[in-house]
């Protein structure tokens, strides 16, 4: 909050003063928001007003008043001018004091009433607990204090967001609803009801869950506000038109858009730049859905007009002419002839997807006898963008025997990915037999994941066939063998690739072999960056497949390494990129990886919707592999899981996992999946037959090239099963050298993992504790949450039992564990339990009905509230809420409110209190925070430190919160910590006039001689 903010908030809780603030920025930021935002955070009724509004009119739109002087009562018939007129229109509002008045668009009102206005803020700003706000475009003369408002960066967002429907919202939402309000606070909360409203957004109780829309229809609220907004343009809103058509043209090209010569659209740009319509260097709209609600409006035969003016301003320039070819109506011939040079200059450029599109456009309205050639260059373009779209341009070349030659290599491999193996063997079946086919079919079998049908092919060629096979065709039998398990033959094969002459695309393919023959050798850091910078090249060379598949495998290398933030970076950009592709088993199988990332993070819930959706998508489409992982990894998650039914269903995913492994008959596979099954088992406390399937992986391991990672995981998956058995010694024997071999090749991560199965079963809590403290501090989530549970603990600290429930409001405020959302749930909660901490044995209907529901007629506001309690019930149980005789009281929960006032215990505060925490009870634990601070100084002050910090940050302008802060930051000797905290105490008091010394050393000796 900022310290004008902060001294218009002092005014209304102390009540020794008025408050005037401006609010000053562009259309459509959210100056009235703030000023309400303001008011609500206050805790006091606010009045809005138009600026035109007539001064006559005022009386009437504010409550009248108990009772007012009878001078006060004869000026206002005086009113807008009369003697005494102004200083009775401010005693009325004061008579309704705390209010605060919201005055609208100051910018708007004629230069009598703006003087009128600011006589009034005069007036007001002595009036005690009356706070006068305005908003303007303009600045302001006078020397009226100023907040300017800028549109919410992507924090605000999420802030907002959080505040209307809780603090756990997926992070994709916010940054959707930030792609399209901008900044907007209006528009954002509209945005969030609209999903909210169609279900793209949606609670099971527990959670929020999100589905992007397929479109971002504008909500209607919002394209009613804007028409009325760009009503404001009168004559001029053909500048406008012209600027939607060409949003980012230069001034001529706008010009002979609008047709119009360059004065008179530099006239109308000015005009409509005053009214905040448009703004900035470039006179680019104050928000994009302007230009959005502008060309949804446009009638058609206007639109072409438009369109047709844009393609002559445009001639030179074909990458921009073609956006208006369908607008336009231009005519085939014309339209290919022009889409065809763009596509020559957008590859001229290295843009490969836009020239594909191009290309691919062309192809339908070319001539017969050329769209086959036109799909063909098209297809070779797209591959790395749009798999789909790829595919049908491809199938279109093969009955042009000369280019299918070229092309049947793309769409065998396009079709398996898209289609699966059903749609492979349909392609290749109408092919002329021959090497081509075979070499095709080999390339598609490995994408597919198919390593062991994709070897068989390449087996049943010749000599001769296989020496003339192409690089893509030989790396792809490099992946096969290393998918199999043989990496001394891959590393073989990829030697010879890479001693040939090689293209660069040929030559990123192979980098990325090698990064995988990297992660098979144990190399994970080597794999990680070599992963990064080849996906990179990659990008930048179009080859969007490629990319996806190395950042897909880099989040694997990383969790290896247990640098989790970056893995779920790596992730999230192949997820983005298979997306874009069309690739939905791919981008399936990136979700699972994301669900595991998850479940390392401690995120359970989070792991099992995402692996949960991704095994929908891959349970029906081709790729058993991709679906093998998946399964894999349900069983990990529920085999770590403590829920009552994950025994049972680690072992329903591990059966099923199994059999599909068997079906493959792929070693390497094979043995991965006899591990996980034999954890499950142990898991379920089937120890005989745990230890059989970890004796059957061990023994098919010997047959495969010798890897850290499978020698690991078979130790651990016998030291578990024999732990079940009771032969603890074994166990541990097994466990040892699990543990060794994973710190000596795959990392302390993963060595520390089975270093905590080693503790637990030793009975070693010092080393849990350590573990504990290593993973917390790593951000390792799963190994928190494993140590806690060995030790009989939570992390985080002591919660409430099973079955009890626990109201937190010293941080996020939670009931029972689980975050409370809703701005009047919370609201219902807090004030309740102020009452109980006040002694209060309850709080009154009326009193609640007029607290949360302000403005609402009695009848409605009681109605509501008995809603809002019978909601909350439903959710957390009856208990939460007492009825009383006169009202409601907080059940029989304990709080950690209350445990902290009766220990001052600072460990138990967690964060800033909840923003609809009541005043009285804000103050009261301020106070006690401070006052426990302050006793633990000279014991603990790293812990007095963050309390300080605490209060300092709820108001910037506490002196006794500033000084505990800086004294605890010495005593800690972190001197960074401290002079940033008092450059910025310095800046805030500076605000409000108050000179802190220079030297933070000076202000302490003062402070404690």
């Amino acid at each position: 909050m900022r310290s004008e903010e902060q001294a218009v908030m002092r005014a209304l809780r102390n009540r020794r003063q008025g408050a005037v603030l401006v609010y000053q920025g562009p259309a459509g930021v959210g100056k009235t928001y703030a000023a309400h935002d303001l008011l609500r955070r206050a805790g006091v009724r606010a009045q809005s007003l138009p600026a035109t509004l007539p001064l006559t009119d005022w009386p009437v739109r504010l409550l009248p008043a108990r009772a007012l002087p009878g001078w006060a009562e004869a000026a206002l018939r005086r009113l807008p001018d009369g003697d005494g007129a102004l200083s009775a229109l401010a005693a009325l509002i004061a008579a309704h004091a705390p209010l605060g008045v919201v005055v609208d668009d100051l910018h708007d009102a004629p230069s009598a009433q703006a003087a009128a206005l600011r006589t009034l803020a005069n007036l007001l700003g002595r009036a005690r607990g009356v706070a006068l706000l305005f908003t303007t475009r303009h600045t302001t003369p006078g020397n009226l204090d100023i907040c300017v408002v800028e549109p919410l960066d992507m924090t605000g967002t999420a802030a907002l967001c959080a505040g209307e429907l809780g603090p756990n919202l997926p992070p994709e939402v916010n940054a959707w609803v930030h792609g399209r309000a901008r900044g907007n606070p209006l528009f954002t909360l509209e945005y969030l009801r609209f999903l909210v409203r169609s279900g793209h957004l949606y609670s099971d109780g527990q959670r929020w869950h999100w589905r992007g829309p397929d479109e971002a229809r504008l909500p209607g609220r919002i394209e009613a506000l804007i028409d009325l907004t760009l009503d404001r343009a009168g004559p001029r809103r053909a500048v406008l038109e012209a600027r939607a058509t060409v949003p980012d043209a230069p001034l001529d090209v706008w010009a002979k858009v609008a047709g119009l010569d360059v004065v008179d659209l530099q006239d109308g740009v000015a005009d409509l730049t005053q009214q905040g319509l448009l703004g900035g260097t470039h006179a680019s709209f104050s928000h994009p859905l302007y230009a959005e609600v502008l060309r949804a409006q446009t009638m058609p035969e206007q639109g072409r007009t438009l369109a047709r003016r844009a393609l002559a301003a445009y001639h030179g320039d074909p990458l921009r002419a073609v956006d208006f070819i369908d607008g336009a109506g231009m005519p085939g011939p014309e339209a290919t002839a022009l889409l065809e040079r763009a596509a020559a200059s957008a590859q001229a450029r290295g843009l490969n997807a836009q020239a594909g599109a191009l290309l691919a456009r062309a192809s339908v309205l070319a001539a017969p006898e050329r769209r086959a050639q036109l799909a063909g260059q098209a297809a070779e373009l797209l591959q790395g963008h749009d798999l789909p779209l790829a595919l049908t341009l491809a199938l279109q070349t093969l009955d042009v025997p000369a280019l299918a030659a070229r092309t049947l290599p793309l769409a065998a491999t396009l079709s398996a990915r898209v289609g699966g193996r059903a749609a492979l063997d349909t392609l290749l079946a109408a092919q002329p037999a021959g090497p081509l086919v075979e070499s095709a079919r080999v390339l598609a079998l490995q994408n597919i994941g198919d390593h062991v049908g994709a070897l068989a092919r390449w087996d049943a060629l010749d000599a001769a066939q296989r020496g003339a096979a192409s690089v893509p065709v030989r790396s792809a039998v490099a992946m096969a063998l290393l998918g199999t398990g043989r990496r001394h033959d891959a590393a073989r094969e990829l030697e010879a690739m890479l001693a040939g002459v090689l293209s660069e695309p040929e030559r990123q393919r192979l980098l990325g072999i090698q990064v995988m023959l990297l992660f098979h050798q144990g190399e994970y850091r080597a794999a990680a960056d070599q992963a990064e910078s080849t996906a990179r090249s990659m990008e930048d060379a179009g080859n969007g497949v490629g990319a996806s598949a190395l950042w897909h495998n880099r989040a694997a290398f990383l969790r290896m390494l247990g640098e989790l933030e970056g893995a779920m970076d790596s992730v999230r950009r192949a997820l983005a990129l298979r997306q874009r592709l069309g690739d939905a088993r791919g981008y399936a199988s990136s979700l699972g990886m994301q669900g595991e990332l998850h479940l390392e993070r401690g995120e359970l819930d989070l792991a099992e919707d995402a692996l949960s959706e991704a095994q929908g998508v891959l349970t029906y489409s081709d790729g058993a592999h991709f679906l093998l992982n998946n399964l894999g990894m349900l069983t990990s998650l529920y085999t770590l899981s403590d829920a009552p039914l994950s025994g049972e269903l680690a072992l329903h995913h591990a059966r099923r996992a199994l059999r599909l492994a068997q079906e493959l008959d792929n070693p390497r596979l094979l043995v991965e999946t006899l591990a996980d099954a034999s954890r499950a088992h142990a898991r379920a406390g089937q120890g005989e037959r745990a230890l059989e399937l970890s004796a059957q992986a061990l023994e098919r391991a010997g047959t495969l090239s010798a890897d850290p990672r499978t020698v690991s995981r078979n130790g651990v998956a016998r030291g578990l099963a024999l732990e079940v058995l009771g032969r603890r010694a074994e166990a541990l024997t097994a466990l040892w050298a699990a543990e060794a071999t994973a710190r000596e090749h795959l990392g302390d991560y993963e060595a520390d993992r089975v270093a905590l199965d080693v503790a637990r079963i030793s009975g070693d809590r010092d080393a849990l504790r350590a573990l504990e403290q290593r993973f917390a501090a790593r951000g390792q989530g799963l190994g928190v949450l494993l140590a806690c549970r060995a030790l009989g603990s939570t992390p985080g600290g002591s919660v409430a039992p099973a079955g009890e429930l626990r109201l937190r409001v010293l941080g996020s405020l939670e009931l029972d564990g689980v975050p409370v959302r809703g701005e009047l749930r919370r609201t219902l909660l807090l004030r309740l339990l102020e009452a109980r901490l006040q002694g209060r044995a309850e709080v009154a209907r009326l009193a609640l009905a007029d607290d949360l529901y302000r403005g609402r007629p009695e009848a409605q506001a009681l109605g509501a509230l008995k809603q809002g309690v019978a909601a909350l019930r439903a959710a957390a149980g009856h208990d939460v809420i007492l009825t009383t005789p006169g009202g409601y009281a907080l059940g029989t929960l304990p709080s950690d409110a209350a445990a902290f006032l009766d220990s001052l215990d600072l460990s138990v505060w967690r964060g800033p209190l909840p923003p609809e925490t009541g005043e009285a009870l804000r103050e009261a634990l301020h106070a006690a925070l401070l006052r426990a601070a302050q006793a633990t100084l000279d014991t603990d002050p790293a812990a007095s430190a963050r309390a300080g910090r605490l209060l300092w940050e709820e108001d910037t302008l506490d002196e006794g919160a500033l000084g505990l802060t800086l004294e605890a930051l010495r005593r800690t000797d972190n001197h960074r910590s401290l002079s940033r905290l008092y450059g910025a105490a310095r800046e805030s008091f500076s605000g409000v006039g108050v000179a802190l010394p220079e030297r933070w050393q000076d202000y302490l000796s003062a402070r404690f001689p």
